[in-house]
């Protein structure tokens, strides 16, 4: 055996001399020649991939740097062909299913080892020093591996207890279908005096770490990545306030689904299979089992760490405290299946300023949040949320970049009538609000946003801006695409133009249902006006079109410019008949009102002041109630005709016969007289109207005499009311309309002023009216 590896040896010796003195000029650097050969500076470059070999070359003992990724390779390049200064190995992508306990002895000065996606596994006969020697080791990639599992870790950390391990790379290496794994104590115990400042264990299928397992990661890591496992609530989430120095913790996409077609058909039973087998030859061998801590191997200080993880979790910590590291600055919980209504919380002191915690089911956001005094990126979109408190980003004054995309905003938005929800978010620059079925805003809803660049608002249902631009001094970015907006108002292009004036600003409306007519043409010139003196930027404006009622059905604005003047004028010939035809349909209201209206005068004005009358304590009379009359009649007359009156109170009601109702007499003071007439005829049996000349020419016996006849009318159910009595006669000729009227369909008594015939008239007057009280 010792003389087969001296024979070996002796052959790379001559075969290296071989090839520096006869082929000087080659440029070779492997015993390949299809490899191709770099040289830059000190190093010497072997870049062997993707020449499908089945095989590793030799390489000459000055290469420092090896590409043998995408090959075929099915074992481990043998410790003979690599050279001892060799600073970079590149075995990625290959078919390599196993170590070997000698392939990297020696290898001091390797830096850089990729050995991700292969199909390595772990094997019984691996002993602990296989990557012992690997002592300068900075990046070790061993992702993709699933058939490697956790068992490797004890055997891996170990050896690397001593190195320079910086970036530490395990991303699944374990199958995509299976049971769920834990991180134990001793799967990392080795790292703990390592400078590593990145751990990656992604895809890994991890449930739960083992209790007191992030004790044993060392000070130095910054970032660690649990992307996409099955991770559950345990005490190790409290431990991560020990890991001062962590800056970067992703535990997204948590419990997704993987695809099948990942896998081969027996992927399950494989798994399976290979499972028990490593169990049962690890419990024969007492080799790489799984152990738990044992406390004679655990300093003094760890263990009182250890001890004292629950009364962290149940001691004086209130339950809306969430513990962080101290030094954390980005935290990524992402498609994580979290489900729950944000309460108000608060984080222990922290320095997080990049905080993603989209695509989950985070509903409702109540708030406040608490403790994030760094934060700067907040992503909250796609968490199905139809309600945020007008508290809940009281205390994240510091965000500069808020994204609230996809979710359902637009209810709670109609109610912030005074912009409180935003309102202390005096330092945002970037905000997103795509996708959340906002159909209005309130004006006030953006007013404390003055440092606000960039403002999308796309895919909403906003039918115009009711916001207030003006506010938003700083906005260089609106997007208001696929929207429902056909044009924007008079205010909201001054405000643009006004903030065009200051910045450079783009604007955003395409997939907007805009419409070609003459309600949107000052819209539609003050876009072309715009895009053409470069005054806004319109972003995809060549993609932009507006309906017609025409064939053609729509027109680009990249042409619209050329069917303006058209639009114009036919909307300038449309408006002139829209005005005339307004003006004709006016005058005909008014005319055919006021002709109404003169028409009914007398009647309107009577059911005006019966109204108007009865809350002055008035009522109607009714006909079937004789006691309701006040009076047995209204005498209607002219002042001129007063000594006539005089000597008709005197016959009618001498020995309180009858009762008159005499406007000079009777009427109420301080009513109005139309009032008083509309009382006197309502509260009387009969009008009794002094016809002379001087009765048709005032005004006010003509008022009575209408009064008389509407109360006849309406609300005596046509019985008689007024009574004539032709006092002296009147030329035909100046007898108005409506008293000729009842002249010809009313019997009147005419007065004879003679001795004789005045007794006999005074006589037939009182008998009508008695007639009527009877």
């Amino acid at each position: 055996m010792k003389f087969s590896l001296v024979a070996v040896t002796l052959v790379n010796i001559v075969l290296e001399v071989f090839s520096v003195l006869i082929l000087p000029s080659s440029r070779s650097c492997t015993s390949q020649s299809s490899c191709r050969c770099h040289q830059s500076q000190e190093h010497l470059y072997a870049d062997c991939s993707n020449l499908s070999l089945r095989q590793s070359p030799y390489f000459w003992s000055n290469v420092t740097r090896i590409n043998l990724s995408n090959n075929l390779l099915r074992e481990l390049p043998a410790r003979s062909h690599l050279p001892d200064d060799l600073t970079y190995l590149d075995l990625s992508n290959n078919a390599i299913h196993r170590f070997t306990n000698d392939c990297f002895k020696g290898l001091w000065k390797l830096s850089d080892l990729r050995l991700n996606f292969n199909k390595l596994r772990v094997n019984e006969y691996l002993v602990d020093d296989t990557f012992a020697d690997l002592i300068n080791i900075k990046n070790l990639d061993l992702s993709h591996n699933p058939d490697l599992t956790f068992q490797v870790m004890p055997i891996l950390t170990s050896g690397l207890q001593n190195s320079s391990i910086e970036v530490l790379r395990l991303n699944k290496i374990h199958c995509t279908f299976g049971l769920s794994t834990e991180v134990r104590i001793n799967d990392v115990r080795s790292l703990k005096y390592t400078n590593l400042q990145e751990l990656h264990m992604s895809s890994n299928r991890i449930e739960l770490i083992e209790n007191g397992a992030l004790y044993f990661l060392p000070g130095t890591l910054k970032r660690i990545s649990l992307a996409d496992n099955r991770l559950a609530f345990g005490l190790y989430i409290l431990e991560l306030m020990e890991l001062k120095s962590l800056e970067w913790l992703d535990t997204s996409m948590q419990h997704t689904t993987h695809n099948p077609v990942e896998v081969v058909n027996s992927i399950f039973s494989y798994c399976r299979n290979k499972r028990e087998q490593r169990k049962i030859v690890h419990e024969n061998t007492n080799a790489l089992t799984y152990k738990t801590v044992n406390s004679a191997n655990i300093s003094k200080t760890d263990e009182n760490k250890i001890q004292k993880t629950p009364d962290m979790l149940w001691g004086n910590k209130t339950i809306n405290t969430i513990p962080v590291p101290p030094n954390m600055k980005s935290f990524f919980c992402n498609e994580s299946g979290l489900r729950y209504r944000l309460p108000s919380v608060r984080l222990t002191k922290n320095r997080i300023e990049n905080l993603y915690c989209q695509d989950n089911i985070l509903y409702a956001w109540t708030g406040p949040i608490l403790g994030l005094d760094s934060l700067r990126i907040l992503n909250l979109s796609n968490n199905f949320c139809s309600k945020v408190s007008k508290d809940f980003f009281q205390y994240v004054s510091t965000v500069s970049e808020l994204y609230l995309n996809d979710n359902l905003l637009g209810f709670s938005f109609v109610q912030d009538n005074d912009g409180h929800i935003f309102g202390n978010l005096h330092r945002l620059r970037h905000l997103e609000l795509k996708a959340n079925r906002i159909s209005y805003f309130h004006k006030a809803v953006f007013k404390n946003l003055l440092n606000l660049e960039y403002l999308d608002l796309s895919n909403n249902k906003l039918t115009a801006i009711d916001f207030d631009i003006a506010n938003l001094k700083s906005l260089r970015y609106l997007d208001l695409s696929v929207n429902q907006i056909q044009s924007l108002s008079d205010n909201n292009m001054n405000d643009i133009d006004v903030q065009a004036k200051r910045l450079i600003i783009t604007l955003n409306l395409f997939k907007n249902p805009f419409v070609c007519d003459c309600k949107t043409l000052p819209f539609l010139t003050w876009m072309i006006h715009r895009h053409t003196n470069r005054k806004i930027r319109f972003k995809s404006f060549e993609q932009y079109s507006c309906s017609t009622s025409s064939p053609s059905g729509k027109i680009k604005f990249v042409v619209l410019e050329q069917h303006l003047e058209k639009l114009r004028k036919d909307c300038n010939s449309y408006s002139t008949v829209i005005f005339v035809v307004s003006v004709i349909i006016c005058l005909f209201f008014f005319t055919v009102s006021g002709g109404l209206i003169y028409r009914q005068r007398w009647k309107l004005r009577y059911f005006y002041y019966m109204t108007k009358s009865r809350y002055h304590d008035y009522k109607s009379v009714k006909t079937n109630n004789q006691s309701d009359f006040k009076y047995d009649a209204f005498v209607s007359y002219a002042e001129e005709d007063r000594p006539f009156v005089e000597k008709l109170i005197s016959e009618l009601e001498a020995e309180d016969r009858l009762r008159l109702c005499i406007h000079h007499r009777d009427f109420v003071p301080g009513y109005n007289v139309a009032e008083n007439v509309i009382t006197a005829v309502n509260k009387s049996r009969k009008t009794i109207v002094i016809l002379s000349p001087n009765f048709v020419k005032s005004d006010w016996c003509k008022y009575e005499i209408h009064i008389a006849k509407m109360e006849e009318i309406y609300s005596r159910a046509d019985e008689g009311v007024l009574l004539l009595v032709l006092y002296e006669p009147v030329p035909a000729d100046e007898i108005p309309l409506c008293i000729m009227d009842l002249i010809k369909q009313k019997s009147y008594i005419e007065f004879p002023n003679d001795e004789y015939g005045d007794c006999v008239f005074w006589r037939k007057v009182q008998e009508t009216l008695e007639n009527e009280i009877n």
